[in-house]
């Protein structure tokens, strides 16, 4: 457990791993954005990811939700990639901010997305929910960093 406090001490450490899950969480939106533009059958651990793919509360304003998904998680990828480049502790707390902004909105909407599966469409896509669990990562991770931001700033 030390092993673990001690990774995430870093600011460093927590920036690498918030881009990581980013791409994962790119790849995912990636995978289920093709089968809603295809209209192909999604591979899933139960039936629910194809009742999500074809339910119309699917989409917002047109936009199936995984578009959405790939622009969060592909701005929060390069803003991490960013704040390696320019490790300024006034361009690092900004960038933390903004990608805190991007995480809060993430976790707003699979929020309200999580509640209109269960809800509304009444069954649950096993990848919608590995990333909405990424997200909710994500942001935990970024309010660490926010914090270990402002004690050094």
């Amino acid at each position: 457990m030390r092993d673990m406090k001690k990774l995430f001490a870093s600011p460093k450490n927590l920036n690498r791993t918030v881009f990581v899950l980013s791409v994962i969480g790119v790849l995912i939106a990636i995978y289920v954005l093709q089968s809603f533009i295809r209209q192909t059958s999604i591979l899933c651990v139960n039936t629910g990811c194809e009742q999500v793919r074809k339910n119309p509360a699917s989409y917002l304003w047109g936009v199936p939700v995984p578009a959405v998904g790939l622009v969060g998680y592909s701005l929060l990828a390069l803003l991490a990639f960013l704040k390696t480049l320019n490790p300024k502790a006034k361009t690092v707390h900004l960038y933390t901010k903004i990608m805190l902004g991007i995480a809060t909105f993430g976790v707003a909407f699979v929020s309200w997305f999580t509640y209109t599966e269960l809800f509304v469409i009444r069954a649950v896509c096993t990848w919608c929910a590995v990333s909405a669990a990424n997200m909710v990562v994500i942001f935990s991770l970024l309010i660490k960093s926010f914090s270990l931001n402002k004690e050094r700033a």
